[in-house]
């Protein structure tokens, strides 16, 4: 026990620690700190035969969007366990879920005043994790260790940036909160959230 609160404090804010153990057992799902993804920050996965059900979230989250993220998920899990059918993944019943976890959180104690007041602004309404709420996503990366990354929004127009997996893209026009981009590797056309992690690259 003591073991894996230690894990957990390496993750959290000292203040969430016991409160998210406690989560864990209550709820009898296992959390699996995973490599960092780039589609995504974590996941809930159903019990299957023979494994536990599961929530993984990113290691590389700072810990104010660790714990976000893992009541995000934790909310999935819980609409999930209610059995029923056709419940829309960001819809009601995940937000009331996401509020009645988040709520105990909302102190001094846990979130920086800036962070505090955001989710008390938001609410439930926030789908923190998925990067949906720019504001607070954008207040969370301040939070994270950026010493040698940009972000796509910090880009001039037309300016040119790879990703990892070696595609290179030219930055267009802005549209409402997202940016289009052109893909010059395939010819494409792609919407990116202006918060994305990119690489600069030379034009040619």
């Amino acid at each position: 026990m003591e073991k894996y609160k230690e894990i957990l404090a390496r993750q959290l804010p000292a203040g969430a620690v016991d409160a998210v153990f406690d989560l864990i057992i209550q709820n009898k799902v296992n959390l699996k700190i995973s490599r960092k993804r780039r589609s995504k920050l974590g996941d809930f996965r159903p019990a299957i035969t023979g494994r536990a059900q599961q929530i993984t979230v990113n290691h590389d989250l700072n810990p104010f969007s660790f714990l976000i993220t893992f009541l995000h998920e934790l909310a999935h899990q819980r609409v999930w366990s209610t059995g029923k059918k056709r419940i829309k993944p960001h819809g009601e019943q995940w937000q009331n879920e996401f509020q009645n976890l988040l709520n105990p959180f909302l102190v001094p104690e846990i979130f920086p005043a800036e962070i505090l007041n955001n989710l008390l602004k938001e609410g439930k309404k926030l789908f923190a994790s998925s990067g949906a709420d720019h504001g607070l996503s954008r207040i969370l990366k301040s939070y994270d260790n950026n010493e040698n990354k940009t972000l796509l929004e910090q880009l001039p127009d037309d300016a040119h940036f790879k990703l990892p997996d070696g595609r290179t893209f030219k930055r267009l026009q802005k549209r409402r909160k997202n940016y289009l981009c052109f893909c010059l590797t395939n010819g494409r056309k792609y919407i990116f959230n202006p918060l994305a992690e990119v690489i600069p690259a030379e034009e040619h």
